[in-house]
């Protein structure tokens, strides 16, 4: 029962801050109001304090869950889904802070939807070793190989129109005036907010 009214709670944000068309059964919502994460006003629901707190975190570990099983252990969408929904009712505080450092504190998942930020976000914490990095944080040397893009549409367009596409191997020539990275036999400039949207698994520094 418990993770069904965790589920609703979610479902809940998904249709209020995402506008996306999910069914939430008046039973749920009956006892959501009864547990104190909503409350009903003008004819409509709205979170209280506690139910906007866990709603956020419901969803930010769902998103983490999906990254990571779709990055790392290649599951599909449908399936890292699937996954996601079990996980983010078992995983605590410090396994979420752990998951979300060593992908390089995403911010999107596979779906490109925003993942709330963490407290391990705004402090940068890298107590576990990271293997995710952006593009942006790499020194002239460093390879990687893309794992994903994040960013607007706009941001995305510009990457693939350039070849820049998850499983590429680059390496980084340069990073002023411009980031400058080799993509197979050719050499490409890249802005700063750009460079910031791409994901890679660090793979060492080449000989400098």
């Amino acid at each position: 029962m418990r993770e069904a009214i965790e589920n609703a709670l979610r479902h809940l944000w998904q249709r209020k801050f995402e506008s996306r068309n999910v069914e939430i059964s008046e039973e749920a919502l009956e006892e959501l109001e009864r547990e104190g994460f909503i409350r009903k006003k003008n004819g409509d629901y709205e979170f209280t304090a506690e139910g906007l707190e866990m709603a956020r975190k419901l969803i930010r570990l769902h998103r983490l869950a999906e990254r990571l099983l779709h990055d790392f252990f290649e599951t599909s969408e449908m399936e890292a889904e699937r996954s996601a929904c079990k996980f983010e009712h078992i995983i605590s505080d410090e396994v979420e802070e752990a998951i979300c450092t060593l992908l390089g504190h995403p911010s999107r998942c596979p779906h490109g939807n925003l993942i709330p930020e963490g407290k391990c976000c705004r402090v940068k914490e890298e107590e576990v070793k990271r293997i995710v990095y952006k593009l942006s944080e790499l020194k002239p040397g460093d390879e990687g190989i893309i794992k994903y893009l994040a960013g607007d549409e706009d941001v995305m367009r510009k990457a693939i129109a350039l070849g820049i596409l998850p499983g590429k191997k680059v390496k980084v020539i340069r990073t002023f005036p411009a980031i400058v990275i080799k993509l197979g036999n050719s050499n490409i400039a890249l802005d700063e907010n750009i460079a910031s949207q791409i994901y890679l698994i660090k793979s060492g520094n080449a000989e400098r």
